[in-house]
């Protein structure tokens, strides 16, 4: 092999190695932004709200293990009681804090409606000192970033 055949095929091969590269971060790109699309929670941020109460139950929203899951649970405050949808189910397994019944909470969030009836998309829930942030004053889930939030 000469000179100008190896020069060709290290050309080749690092061409092949950067359209790799490149089809690979649109790729990524992509998939992050389609996952992006899938959260269909409601969320209005000129309706936010923060309400104290207690935690009367805990449950999840569907049986699907996907982000449909999601961890909800009825707050009772001196005026209503009121669900509050926190996030995915798999999220809150991953941060550490667990709501039990009858704990008191201070929860901030936007009061919108699905199907005629109320409920609160939790921007944070506070107990104690500890606050679970859950989404950004805009709305935008904190489970994008995949970090554990204290």
């Amino acid at each position: 092999m000469n000179t100008k055949e190896f020069i060709k095929n290290v050309q080749l091969v690092s061409g092949g190695i950067a359209l790799l590269s490149a089809a690979g971060l649109t790729y990524a790109i992509t998939k992050g932004l389609n996952n992006r699309k899938t959260y269909k929670r409601p969320f209005d941020p000129d309706k936010i709200v923060e309400l104290e109460g207690k935690v009367l139950l805990r449950d999840t929203a569907d049986d699907k293990k996907s982000e449909a899951r999601g961890a909800i649970f009825d707050l009772q405050t001196k005026d209503e009681v009121i669900p509050v949808h926190l996030g995915p189910s798999w999220y809150l397994d991953h941060q550490g804090r667990r709501f039990k019944v009858g704990d008191k909470v201070m929860v901030k969030g936007s009061r919108v409606q699905h199907n005629g009836k109320d409920f609160i998309v939790a921007i944070s829930v506070t107990m104690g000192n500890e606050v679970l942030r859950l989404r950004e004053e805009d709305g935008t889930p904190s489970w994008y970033g995949w970090s554990k939030l204290v």
